[in-house]
């Protein structure tokens, strides 16, 4: 089933069978923002189930059908906050069962190749805004209207930080090129 259809039959029927549905279409990409943001692999599965439990709940809350995906993903960023202001507050870090193994194994390629890239070197020399927006753009591929659901920003400022965001990636991608690097050696 399309991404699309998948969500229109959610946010109609609210049944189980379509939040099953939801959650195998989602579930990998909100697992890959959290470990994009820098997540131990635990950590990202629960706060992945837990932005799909909230989804869920609170589905009757989605005003704009469209925008769906910008609001899935604030939800994921508020659930980060969230997290990130547990941590501070504890003292110890409390370990987490994985996902079964046949999940986890469906996960793990597209996983590996996200953490070893690149792209996700290169992301570590961004801003935390820069690393989120750009994460959501280019991996998961929000539009703008989404982004700005997402970021709970006006379109306006989404393209500023974009471009803004676009700009400085560019110019550590091209200072990590392996041509640049012989060439600060020499």
């Amino acid at each position: 089933m399309e991404e699309k259809q998948a969500i229109e039959l959610f946010l109609q029927t609210r049944s189980e069978e379509s939040f099953c549905t939801l959650f195998e279409l989602f579930y990998a990409r909100v697992r890959r923002y959290f470990l994009l943001r820098g997540l131990e692999t635990s950590t990202a599965e629960e706060l992945a189930q837990n932005v799909l439990f909230i989804v869920y709940q609170k589905a009757g809350d989605v005003r704009e059908k469209e925008l769906f995906q910008g609001w899935l993903f604030k939800v994921a960023k508020n659930e980060l906050l969230r997290h990130w202001r547990r941590q501070r507050s504890r003292n110890e870090i409390a370990w987490f069962e994985p996902l079964s193994d046949e999940l986890t194994e469906r996960l793990t390629t597209e996983m590996e190749i996200a953490r070893n890239s690149d792209f996700a070197e290169w992301l570590r020399y961004l801003e935390p805004s820069e690393r989120e927006i750009v994460i959501l753009r280019f991996v998961e591929e929000l539009n703008y209207e989404e982004l700005a659901a997402a970021l709970d920003i006006p379109i306006g400022t989404v393209k500023w930080r974009l471009f803004n965001a676009k700009k400085k990636l560019s110019a550590i991608i091209t200072a990590s090129s392996p041509d640049n690097r012989t060439r600060r050696i020499n």
